[in-house]
């Protein structure tokens, strides 16, 4: 395996814990996407995805094009999307928010809108979200250009995050 594929993993590893973390919040599906379906009488919506931000911001990296190379093997290529009722101009948006349950751009999987972030802040006391700080480390996951060490404490930081949200739920 090379070095660039040891980082893919790594990001794949993170991404897990990213999408843990995000189902524990639940606030993006609960508090926005399907109320807005309901707005829409059924119809999809776009929330957030407002461009096809996985072209306009993926670095061009080896580890890049491997998870771009990953992720069309899995989903598909983006051309090859079928959007019956397209919202957003990303292909890989679909009736519900995003198809791609893994092999996400890194600013995808980062983002949080203000909103999310002031909930965030408001019911459980987490102030350490930064979407554009969070897109930043994981695109060094995917450059190769976090140390270690920053890694270990981004890990940790998501860990902590996760379960002060499932520990505030109970």
């Amino acid at each position: 395996m090379n070095v660039a594929e040891k980082r893919v993993l790594r990001y794949l590893e993170t991404e897990k814990m990213l999408n843990d973390f995000f189902d524990a919040f639940g606030y993006c599906f609960d508090r926005c996407i399907r109320v807005e379906i309901e707005k829409n009488g059924g119809m999809p919506v776009s929330a957030c995805c407002k461009n096809r931000y996985h072209c306009l911001y993926d670095l061009d990296d080896p580890a890049f094009g491997i998870l771009r190379s990953e992720r069309e093997t899995l989903y598909g290529k983006p051309e090859d999307q079928v959007n019956p009722n397209p919202v957003s101009p990303c292909e890989y948006h679909g009736s519900s928010g995003c198809r791609l349950a893994t092999h996400k751009s890194p600013i995808c999987l980062a983002f949080m809108c203000r909103e999310s972030i002031d909930a965030l802040r408001e019911n459980y006391g987490i102030f350490s979200y930064d979407y554009l700080g969070m897109n930043y480390a994981l695109e060094w996951i995917l450059t190769g250009d976090f140390s270690e060490k920053d890694y270990t404490d981004f890990k940790e930081n998501i860990i902590r995050m996760t379960e002060r949200i499932r520990q505030t739920r109970l």
